[in-house]
């Protein structure tokens, strides 16, 4: 059974008019679908970011764990590699903002 007629049923046992009854479920079904879409904007918006950190991950993951494999030690060039990949990350970040900001 489904919950519109479990809640017409308990308003005929307290003898509710139909029109009160019909208002108070067209009240509930606005503030399901409010909810809703509530839900789905911020779904949506979860489901961005983790596509954005995917796609960049994805492209940059084996150019980084070659960049450690060439590193062999050295900490100068530890350092120089580090410096790199903040500023990969930085304009990996800024375009992801770029990307979240696109509307479809």
């Amino acid at each position: 059974m489904y919950r519109s007629q479990e809640i017409i049923k308990i308003f005929n046992k307290v003898n509710l008019p139909d029109e009160i009854s019909k208002y108070i479920l067209s009240l509930e079904r606005q503030w399901l679908f409010e909810n809703s879409w509530l839900q789905w904007i911020s779904f949506s918006r979860i489901i961005k970011e983790v596509k954005c950190s995917r796609f960049f991950y994805e492209d940059y993951n084996d150019l980084f764990l070659q960049e450690i494999r060439d590193i062999q030690g050295s900490f100068i060039t530890l350092k120089e590699n580090k410096e790199r990949v903040r500023i990969i990350k930085r304009s990996n970040r800024n375009f992801c903002h770029s990307i979240r900001s696109l509307r479809y």
